[in-house]
C-alpha cells in the first residue's frame, strides 16, 4: 500500500517510520528544517524502551502534488491547522483513497468528510506521547504506541482489515473497531481533562493529582464531557469517567497534555478542537459545562495572543 503521511510530526512520523521499515511505500510530507535533515540525513525514530531506527531514503517533500494520489492517508496535523491543509492534500486523494483521521477531537472528521465524502474518511484515536527531538528525530516519549481506527458509521469493514493487516505487519499495536465513535470520546474524555488542566495551571499530571481540588476538577471535566457525548448518542458505557479517572495514577507524573507543550513553546493551542467543541456542544443541547467552559474561555485567550489576533499592550 501506498501510505501518505500529513504530516511527519509526532505521530505521523513515528507511525509512518514503522511503516517505511517494513518495506511499504511511504510519502512523507514535510517542511522546513525538517524536512532538509530528512533529506539530507533520513528520519530518526527513537523510543523509550531503547528502541532506536533510521530510515536512510524516504520519499519526503512539502509538495501533495509531487506524493501523488495515495492508497492510505494518515491525516496528523494540528487541528489549527485544517483550514489550509484539508484542501492541501487534494493532490493525493484518489478514486479509492481512505484517509485516518488521527488528531485530536471528536468532529475532525466531519471536516474531511465535506470535502472529501463521508465514504473516503475513518476516525482514529492515537495514544501516543511524541516529540521532534530536533530537525529529522522522532521521539516516543510515552503511551502504548497504538492505534484504533475504523468506519465512522461503525461496522466490519474489509477495506479497514487490509488496512489493519498491513499496519500489524509493520509492527503496529494497531486495532479495528466496530465503534469508533466511542473510541474516540472515551478518548475525548481523557484528554479534555488532561490538556486542558495541565495547560491551565502550567503544571505537570503529577502535581495537579496531588491537589484534591484539582484531582476532583479533572473528574467534574471528565463528567461533562460524558454527558455531552451521550447527549449526542454516542453509546458510552456508565463506567467509562471512573475508568478514565483512574487511568490518571497510571501516567507519568511529569507527563503534561499537548495544550501545555503548545502553550509553553508559544504554538497555536488547539483549544477549539477539545474543551472548546464540549462548550459549544453543550450550548447546543442544552448541557452547562461550566469547567469546559471556563478552559476554553481562559486558553482561548491565550491562543488569541499566541496568533497575534489580539496585541500585547506595551
Amino acid at each position: 500500500m501506498r501510505f501518505g503521511i500529513m504530516a511527519t510530526g509526532g505521530v505521523g512520523g513515528y507511525f509512518g517510520g514503522l511503516l517505511s521499515r517494513a518495506g511499504e511505500d511511504i510519502r512523507f510530507i514535510a517542511r522546513g528544517k525538517h524536512l532538509e535533515a530528512i533529506r539530507s540525513y533520513g528520519l530518526r525514530i527513537e523510543s523509550v524502551d531503547s528502541e532506536f531506527f533510521k530510515l536512510e531514503k524516504v520519499f519526503a517533500t512539502d509538495n501533495p502534488n509531487e506524493a501523488g494520489p495515495c492508497d492510505i492517508i494518515l491525516y496528523c496535523v494540528k487541528t489549527v491547522a485544517n483550514e489550509k491543509t484539508i484542501p492541501a492534500i487534494a493532490p493525493m486523494v484518489g478514486d479509492t483513497t481512505v484517509i485516518i483521521n488521527l488528531q485530536n477531537g471528536v468532529d475532525n472528521e466531519e471536516h474531511l468528510a465535506k470535502t472529501y465524502g463521508q465514504n473516503r474518511v475513518m476516525g482514529g484515536a492515537a495514544y501516543i506521547f511524541t516529540a521532534l527531538g530536533a530537525p529529522g528525530l522522532i521521539q516516543q516519549i510515552g503511551g502504548p504506541k497504538r492505534i484504533v481506527f475504523g468506519e465512522m458509521g461503525g461496522g466490519p469493514s474489509k477495506r479497514g482489515e487490509e488496512i489493519l493487516s498491513t499496519m500489524r505487519s509493520a509492527g503496529i499495536n494497531a486495532e479495528l473497531s466496530d465503534d469508533i465513535q466511542v473510541e474516540l470520546w472515551t478518548k475525548f474524555i481523557f484528554i479534555c481533562a488532561v490538556s486542558g488542566m495541565t495547560a491551565l495551571t502550567r503544571s505537570p499530571l503529577g502535581v495537579i493529582v496531588a491537589s484534591p481540588e484539582t484531582h476532583e476538577m479533572m473528574h467534574e471535566i471528565m463528567c461533562e464531557v460524558y454527558e455531552v457525548g451521550r447527549a449526542q448518542g454516542v453509546d458510552l458505557p456508565e463506567d467509562v469517567v471512573e475508568n478514565r479517572f483512574r487511568f490518571l495514577d497510571e501516567q507519568n507524573p511529569a507527563s503534561k497534555g499537548s495544550l501545555c507543550h503548545d502553550l509553553e513553546a508559544g504554538r497555536r493551542l488547539e483549544i477549539d478542537a477539545l474543551c472548546g467543541t464540549v462548550s459549544r456542544m453543550g450550548k447546543e443541547i442544552g448541557i452547562p459545562t461550566p469547567l469546559n467552559d471556563f478552559i476554553y474561555r481562559t486558553l482561548k485567550l491565550a491562543d488569541m495572543q499566541i496568533s497575534g489576533e489580539i496585541k500585547p499592550i506595551l
